[in-house]
């Protein structure tokens, strides 16, 4: 895939957690040179933290979105293949598609589905997530997203779908924005009988890296989700880990840069 006129930029919201950073989105950025031989650039969507995050070495580089395409005409790059790193097409992706129309005129830009982009992409996911957490039929899953309330999408459900047509009723995907969302939850684990049968509830996370505000919703604070499923008398469990820490995950970016090759 060599080709010195296009730079690929991989694109996420952007922590401030060095660990987070380098446990997911770093791995990404890696993963994607190796694969294509390409330069691949990070970019952070908030700007503040790609300023704060970025490295002295142009391997901890971290973009702003209009710095990484500013850089990219001043070194003469023609193509720029935008890898968003979001689960699904919502706010963050939309308006990230809004930053890039002001290049176009520049650079010719392409920008790749987020994760769960249709019910194929979903289908490949549901494969990979069950492979890498290695479901136990004795527990149940709870795979809980951030969500959007402005931004409904289906991906969530198409993943669940696809769940349970592989045979895994015992994972239910929860958006924490959506409507009563801690409410589907217990709804859920009622009809599986989690409580009388005393098993544990594995919270997982559907974020790409780990990072304060999903630790605050999910655990940190005694009204969080997972609190609250113990005050409700679950065993509830969770892996604090993003998904971008998993190198099967990680495989997904690599056919979202095919898509637009």
């Amino acid at each position: 895939m060599s080709d010195n006129k296009t730079v690929i930029l991989v694109v996420s919201v952007g922590t401030n957690i060095i660990r987070a950073k380098a446990a997911a989105y770093d791995k990404i950025v890696e993963d994607l040179a190796k694969y294509s031989s390409l330069p691949v650039w990070q970019a952070f969507t908030d700007d503040d933290t790609a300023k704060a995050m970025t490295g002295n070495s142009a391997a901890d580089k971290v973009y702003t979105v209009e710095g990484a395409l500013e850089t990219a005409i001043a070194q003469k790059y023609t193509d720029v293949k935008v890898i968003p790193v979001f689960m699904a097409r919502g706010e963050l992706y939309f308006t990230l598609q809004g930053r890039l129309e002001f290049y176009k005129d520049r650079l010719n830009i392409k920008v790749a589905d987020p994760v769960l982009a249709n019910a194929e992409a979903c289908a490949e996911v549901a494969d990979i997530l069950v492979n890498m957490t290695e479901i136990d039929p004795g527990k149940e899953y709870l795979l809980v997203s951030h969500g959007n309330p402005k931004f409904p999408f289906m991906g969530y459900k198409f993943l669940e779908q696809s769940l349970q047509e592989k045979g895994y009723a015992n994972m239910k995907v929860i958006s924490l924005m959506e409507r009563d969302s801690f409410g589907q939850a217990i709804t859920f684990l009622k009809k599986r009988n989690a409580l009388e049968r005393n098993t544990n509830v594995v919270v997982i996370p559907l974020i790409v890296a780990w990072g304060d505000y999903m630790a605050d919703e999910l655990y940190n604070s005694q009204d969080s989700f997972i609190w609250q499923l113990r005050a409700a008398g679950y065993r509830a469990v969770f892996t604090g880990m993003g998904l971008g820490e998993f190198e099967s995950f990680r495989t997904i970016y690599n056919k979202r840069l095919d898509a637009i090759m």
